[in-house]
């Protein structure tokens, strides 16, 4: 079964999320912060990580430039950062995709019919 690891500290959001994955019979992981994203990656490996950009102890593109090499896990942005400059940034870090919020959880689970 696929584990996919969710970084999104809104909950409502992060739990639509969840939700979904598990309807495409998958696992899904749900933390809210860098710190717990870091715990999990020291313990478990995963086929994918969500990951937002604006967390509450920091940056996903600083967690993404530190420890993405370190697990060499496809990650998708998803963030309501929307400038050019901002999404060739998360592109240019490793990102597979970089999604800007507001988006459709349906569509985002269509396209990924999943890893």
């Amino acid at each position: 079964m696929k584990k996919i690891l969710v970084m999104e500290d809104d909950e409502i959001l992060n739990a639509g999320l969840c939700y979904n994955i598990q309807k495409k019979e998958m696992l899904p992981v749900s933390v809210y912060s860098i710190k717990d994203a870091k715990e999990k990656l020291k313990k478990e490996t995963f086929d994918l990580i969500l990951l937002d950009v604006n967390l509450p102890d920091g940056n996903g593109f600083d967690f993404a430039k530190e420890a993405m090499p370190k697990y060499n896990t496809p990650f998708i942005f998803l963030t309501a950062h929307n400038l050019e400059e901002e999404i060739i940034k998360g592109l240019q870090l490793g990102a597979d995709d970089y999604i800007v919020k507001p988006f459709s959880i349906k569509v985002v689970m269509e396209k990924y019919k999943w890893y």
